[in-house]
């Protein structure tokens, strides 16, 4: 079958976080993602508290999907989609070198505890960012959808 579309109409991305430890990390996340073009934000095992610091209004510009549990995040994911965990670990792909896939959930864990093995090993891939500790969630997660949307345009 001939594509009769533009490739860019096939991309989709969402990113979110397990356990998040603070609402002011998630602000800071959600308005990045609504910034660089996510689709969708998502919190797993939290949740979310408005907050008054929310001069562009990004909870009326993009969803934020709230799951109370992993398995029903895991559950719901979209046909076709990678799930990518954004961790440090043996196994995962420095993002220098990282192609992302066209249709992506990216998935962080708390700064104190990030993802469990038990969750890394359901993602499709890790990624991790440069550096020997961790950073701030909402950072972490910024630079991710930043190297998406400057690698993918």
């Amino acid at each position: 079958m001939r594509r009769k579309w533009p490739i860019s109409e096939e991309r989709y991305f969402g990113i979110g976080v397990f356990r998040p430890k603070t609402a002011e990390n998630i602000g800071s996340l959600w308005r990045t993602a609504y910034v660089l073009g996510a689709d969708y934000i998502f919190l797993i095992d939290a949740k979310y508290k408005k907050q008054s610091s929310d001069v562009l209004k990004v909870w009326s510009k993009i969803p934020l999907f709230q799951f109370d549990s992993f398995d029903s995040f895991r559950s719901s994911l979209p046909y076709s989609c990678r799930l990518v965990g954004i961790e440090q670990d043996k196994t995962s792909i420095s993002i220098k070198e990282y192609e992302h896939h066209c249709r992506a959930i990216y998935l962080l864990g708390s700064e104190d505890n990030g993802l469990p093995k038990e969750i890394k090993e359901q993602c499709h891939e890790l990624i991790e960012l440069p550096g020997d500790s961790s950073l701030n969630v909402a950072v972490a997660g910024s630079l991710v959808v930043f190297d998406r949307v400057n690698k993918l345009g």
